[in-house]
């Protein structure tokens, strides 16, 4: 190894321990410094039980959206290039450059009572704001790239030879989707998902406006987390952290490995 292979190993590593590492350590270390009963105790909160409760539903419906939305999308711009998929490639990108309190914003002028929408929807009976069915729209608009962006790049790149044959060879659409198509990109769409998944659980900002932050009613966990802390609850504040923390962990260490075998049979197989 030379020497400015090692500078620049120190200085990734020193980099990523100071941004990631230390701030969870410290939070690990302040959820447990009371022992695991205290730990145990604190999550079987009531507040903390229905954030969780929500946060899950919440998960349970964005995720699976967004997830369909993105693998189609991803095919139509790359399968059907035109100037119309052009202008999609570019807004499905307006996420990320929005911040969620604007996004937040933006859907409660429209969708809350005396909005564009919102009282249309309002004399149909529908509330939007303030309730699950906003919380659910906010956590699809700020995780609504997240997976086309792991698709798209890995479907240019294959190309489409494998499917074009297939077809030629009288499979119908359906079917080279799930035998090839779906295949090719399992990868992408898995590390896709999980970066969904852990941006829909941990938003914050956007789910902070449109839901209320109602105790009981619309608070999902990273809301409770903000509201013990503001409260000068922290303990209960870290052990939500962690919460969050460890799922995001084990998603990623879970598909990590899975990857790593699947690799590793590939190459026996080869």
């Amino acid at each position: 190894m030379t020497r400015s292979s090692l500078i620049l190993r120190i200085s990734v590593l020193g980099y990523v321990g100071l941004l990631v590492g230390l701030p969870l350590v410290f939070v690990f270390q302040q959820a447990f410094i009371h022992g695991l009963g205290a730990f145990w105790t604190a999550m079987r909160d009531q507040s903390m039980d229905h954030a969780i409760f929500l946060t899950a539903l919440v998960a349970l419906v964005a995720v699976p959206l967004n997830v369909i939305f993105g693998v189609g999308a991803s095919l139509w711009i790359v399968r059907h290039p035109s100037r119309f998929t052009r202008v999609l490639d570019t807004i499905i990108d307006v996420p990320l450059a929005i911040s969620p309190i604007i996004v937040g914003l933006v859907l409660e002028l429209v969708y809350a009572q005396g909005g564009w929408f919102g009282t249309i929807l309002a004399k149909l009976g529908w509330q939007v704001m303030f309730s699950f069915p906003g919380i659910v729209m906010a956590s699809l608009f700020v995780s609504l790239p997240l997976v086309s962006r792991q698709v798209i790049p890995l479907l240019r790149e294959l190309g489409d030879h494998q499917e074009k044959t297939a077809s030629t060879l009288g499979a119908g659409p359906i079917r080279i989707f799930f035998t090839i198509t779906l295949r090719s990109i399992t990868w992408a769409t898995a590390y896709g998902v999980s970066l969904t998944l852990a941006r829909v659980i941990g938003e914050y900002g956007a789910v902070l406006i449109v839901s209320g932050n109602i105790a009981l009613v619309t608070q999902t966990l990273t809301l409770d987390i903000g509201a013990n802390f503001d409260n000068f609850n922290s303990y209960q504040g870290f052990v939500g952290a962690v919460l969050l923390a460890l799922t995001s962990i084990v998603l990623l260490l879970i598909l990590g490995v899975a990857r790593h075998r699947e690799r590793k049979r590939n190459e026996y197989l080869a």
